[in-house]
């Protein structure tokens, strides 16, 4: 009766009485030996449960057959729903994923990705932490990039790094959100955001921006509230009770979708009546609001697929390339617009 435990390379020499060169030559189907002797090995192989050490098999051919995920937090729904992106991407690849936090720090991001480079990963799927885009400190990609680690960035990217990117319309986006407020007739639409020290964050005050310019017969001065997750819900009951004409909103981040709605409510203000609202929030707790709240989907799965799906080739042609991928956001009407 065969073992449950698995078997090595010289437990199947003795038992075939063949040599291990044999024995692996049969199991990586080769050339030299025949099919009879080759159908032989792989029936007492599977018979015997044998697995072929990883470690090894990694050593020879000098790869670790692992990707490592670098994100600036696994508490954003956005970030959630990449990494589920890429988990079911990768799976049934023969790749395992490394995944890896810097809680916005760049000296973790340093850290982390030096000791991954070196000889832990293939390659890298990364979202710049805040303070590496505030810093533009960026050598330590550079450093993976030279040790031929492919790179391939999602949301926030570093723009000095030639790698591959793979983004939302974030301006597009926003612009499209302002000017469908607009057509609704409101006409003083403010901004709150957490983001403002990010590529994202700027990008989609640029496409509020522009919407407002192009009302220029109904044009509005710029209600901008520029606040942190910690304080987001007491800045913002000051900014609406300091700004009585504000009759929408659009919120860049989860942050402050959930606290503008939660305050705007507090102040006694009707939801889209009053004030009409549309934000960033996962889709379970948007729908579970009340009322619903209006959101931008960011498309995070079909993100994480996209960007596993480039690494992987990447590694499978041994390149790194240069390619920007634009993945657009959709805006999703609820009851708060």
């Amino acid at each position: 009766m065969a073992s449950n435990s698995n078997i090595t390379l010289k437990g199947l020499s003795k038992i075939l009485n063949l040599s291990i060169s044999t024995i692996s030559k049969s199991l990586n189907d080769s050339s030299e030996i025949s099919q009879l002797t080759k159908d032989r090995v792989k029936e007492v192989a599977k018979l015997y449960n044998y697995q072929p050490n990883r470690v090894a098999v990694n050593l020879k051919s000098g790869k670790t057959k692992t990707i490592g995920v670098v994100l600036p937090s696994i508490q954003n729904y956005f970030f959630n729903n990449v990494l589920n992106g890429i988990e079911q991407t990768i799976e049934n690849t023969g790749y395992n994923i490394l995944i890896s936090i810097t809680n916005e720090s760049h000296k973790k991001e340093k850290q982390h990705l030096n000791s991954l480079a070196n000889g832990l990963v293939d390659g890298f799927i990364i979202s710049v932490a805040e303070e590496t885009q505030q810093l533009k400190d960026v050598e330590h990609y550079k450093n993976a990039l030279a040790l031929k680690k492919p790179i391939v960035m999602f949301d926030r990217v570093a723009e000095a790094i030639e790698s591959n990117t793979v983004i939302g319309n974030d301006k597009q986006a926003v612009y499209e959100a302002t000017s469908y407020l607009k057509t609704k007739g409101k006409k003083h639409i403010a901004l709150v955001t957490t983001l403002q020290n990010l590529n994202v964050g700027k990008e989609r005050y640029e496409g509020y921006k522009k919407a407002l310019e192009e009302f220029s017969n109904e044009a509005q001065l710029e209600i901008v509230l520029k606040t942190t997750s910690p304080t987001v819900e007491s800045d913002f009951k000051s900014f609406l009770t300091s700004n009585l004409e504000i009759d929408a909103i659009i919120a860049l981040d989860e942050e402050s979708s959930l606290g503008a709605h939660k305050m705007t409510k507090e102040l006694n203000k009707q939801i889209p009546k009053d004030i009409a609202l549309i934000g960033y929030a996962n889709t379970k707790i948007a729908e579970h609001m009340s009322p619903k709240l209006s959101t931008i989907n960011q498309h995070g799965f079909k993100i994480g697929e996209i960007a596993a799906l480039q690494l992987l080739h990447q590694l499978s042609q041994n390149v790194v390339t240069n390619k920007r991928t634009i993945v657009s956001s959709e805006i999703i009407h609820r009851q708060t617009s």
